[in-house]
């Protein structure tokens, strides 16, 4: 029904841009006049098929007459066309109302993948020879609701100068309607390190991407319910996009978001295991 609805919207709206056209810009006027030159001009020939002046003038009169008399009903559909062009903002209102309704649809199946406690990253955090840097290798994870388990979906080196680091992350709060009602729902995003040495805003990004999907949430076609994965992947890719619009994040579910770090220090052949919380945030285990 809905899709139903966006295509007679659709259909009003090419019927608005060709009207808008030829009744209001003078590309239109000069149009509409040389249609109705042809008209005229193929209708002004004798009985012996050859073009006739005489024919050309009364046809040229007689359409003329036909325009000027019909000059209220021309009246009547300008109005109508102004009319159109007013009710034009509520149409792209009303498109724009079931394009947001089927993208918080699409992220409500969406999140039915997602688990929030569960393993999104595996660091090991150690000095470089010289000591003047640390080296942090990070193995990202996702959660796959069919085989129920993480899985690693990629791996990176970051070298940062410091004596400690520190790993942030973005927590999404999810409004209660978009997930079993009564229950919280935090979904945390690795974001970027930064140290002692270097500031949070200065920090390097680790939100690392594959085809702009973040690898902490990337799902195989065999790893998805409910969706196909380019439903899913458009949905996943829609919903980061949002965390750098405020307006659009509220409308799309997003109830808040915030940073949450967490301190790793140096220390060779020890590994990190980080795990969001269904409440919000890190923790080390």
């Amino acid at each position: 029904m809905n899709e139903n609805l966006m295509q007679i919207l659709k259909n009003i709206e090419w019927v608005y841009l060709i009207v808008k056209f030829l009744f209001f810009t003078i590309f239109g006027w000069i149009l509409i006049g040389l249609l109705l030159f042809f008209i005229v001009f193929v209708n002004s020939r004798n009985e012996k098929g050859y073009f006739s002046l005489g024919k050309f003038v009364a046809n040229g009169i007689e359409k003329s007459f036909f325009l000027f008399s019909n000059i209220f009903q021309l009246i009547v559909g300008i109005i109508l066309v102004l009319a159109l062009i007013s009710f034009i903002p509520v149409i792209n209102e009303a498109k724009e109302t079931i394009s947001l309704y089927k993208d918080v649809k699409m992220l409500g199946a969406a999140l039915k993948n997602l688990k929030t406690e569960r393993k999104i990253l595996e660091a090991t955090v150690d000095f470089t020879e010289d000591k003047d840097e640390i080296v942090v290798n990070l193995k990202y994870f996702a959660y796959s609701p069919v085989r129920n388990t993480d899985i690693m979906t990629g791996e990176a080196e970051y070298r940062i100068p410091g004596s400690r680091v520190y790993l942030d992350s973005i927590v999404i709060n999810f409004e209660y309607s978009l997930v079993e009602t009564g229950k919280a729902m935090n979904l945390s995003l690795p974001y970027k390190i930064f140290s002692d040495k270097v500031s949070f805003n200065d920090g390097i990004s680790i939100n690392s991407m594959d085809n702009d999907i973040p690898l902490s949430l990337k799902l195989d076609r065999d790893d998805i319910f409910l969706l196909e994965k380019e439903e899913y992947n458009s949905t996943i890719n829609n919903l980061v996009s949002t965390l750098n619009d405020k307006k659009k994040s509220l409308k799309m579910g997003v109830r808040t978001f915030y940073s949450e770090a967490i301190a790793l220090y140096p220390a060779k052949n020890k590994k990190y295991t980080i795990y969001s919380t269904g409440s919000g945030g890190l923790v080390l285990r």
